[in-house]
C-alpha cells in the first residue's frame, strides 16, 4: 500500500527556549529557489509590524532546527492563547510586539476592531483547510464575504510557483527567505518580501527588554491579553 502524501508545512508552532517565546507561523516552502516562510495577511501587514512578526517565527525555526527541539514539547491553549513550553507559560510573538507598542489598534472602534479579528480567524482557518485539501466546497458559499481572501492565495499559489515544504524538509532548512503575502476581497494579493538581517536582532532586543521587565516584577507576563 502507498504511503499517504506528506502535509504541507502550515500553521506550525515554534518556540525559542534561548529568548523563551513562542508562536504559530502559517507557511513553510520553498520560493524563488530558496525555503521560505510566509505569513498571510488580510489587512496590512505593516499594521502588525510583520517584517519582526517573520522574524521572530523564523529564528525560533532555525534554533529548534539546530538544537533538534522536537515541536511536541509546546502546547498551545486556543481561548486562551497561551503557549507553554514544558509547562511553562512563554509569551506569543504578537504579544511581545503589542507590549512594545508597535502593534496599537486602542483608536480603532470596537466593532471595526472585532470585525477584522474575526475576518482573520475565518480566512486563516479556511486557507489551512485548503492547503491540506479539506475545505469544504460550501464555503465560498457559506462565508461570500471570505471567498475573495480565498481566491487571492488560489491565485497566488497558482502564479507564484511557490511550494510546500514538509516535515522532511525542515531538519535541511539553514536559511529562509521571509514574506507577507497581503490577500484582498477581490482576489488580488501583494507580496511583500522582508530583507533586513537587523529584523531578528530587533526583535529580540524587544523580547530582551521585557524579559528584564517581567524580572524585576518577578513574574511571566500576563497570558490572558489578546494576542
Amino acid at each position: 500500500m502507498a504511503a499517504p502524501p506528506a502535509k504541507p508545512l502550515c500553521e506550525v508552532r515554534v518556540y525559542s527556549r534561548r529568548h523563551r517565546y513562542a508562536g504559530t507561523l502559517d507557511v513553510l516552502g520553498h520560493w524563488q529557489g530558496s525555503p521560505a516562510l510566509l505569513d498571510y495577511k488580510t489587512g496590512s501587514p505593516r499594521d502588525v509590524a510583520c517584517d519582526l512578526q517573520t522574524a521572530g517565527y523564523m529564528g525560533a525555526l532555525l534554533e529548534m532546527t539546530a538544537n533538534g527541539d522536537a515541536p511536541e514539547a509546546l502546547t498551545f491553549e486556543p481561548l486562551t492563547h497561551t503557549y507553554r513550553l514544558n509547562g511553562t507559560i512563554l509569551p506569543s510573538v504578537t504579544q511581545i510586539l503589542q507590549r512594545a507598542g508597535l502593534i496599537d489598534f486602542s483608536s480603532v472602534p470596537g466593532a471595526i476592531l472585532q470585525a477584522a479579528k474575526d475576518r482573520g480567524s475565518a480566512v486563516h482557518q479556511a486557507l489551512h483547510y485548503y492547503n491540506e485539501g479539506d475545505l469544504d466546497a460550501a464555503f465560498t458559499t457559506d462565508f461570500p464575504q471570505y471567498a475573495g481572501y480565498l481566491s487571492a492565495w488560489v491565485r497566488f499559489l497558482d502564479e507564484s510557483g511557490f511550494e510546500f515544504a514538509t516535515a522532511m524538509d525542515v531538519a535541511a532548512i539553514t536559511h529562509i527567505k521571509r514574506f507577507a503575502i497581503q490577500l484582498r476581497k477581490d482576489g488580488s494579493y501583494r507580496t511583500e518580501p522582508y530583507e533586513k538581517a537587523s529584523d531578528f536582532a530587533e526583535f529580540v532586543a524587544l523580547r530582551q527588554a521585557q524579559a528584564i521587565v517581567e524580572r524585576r516584577r518577578g513574574a511571566w507576563v500576563d497570558a490572558a491579553e489578546v494576542a
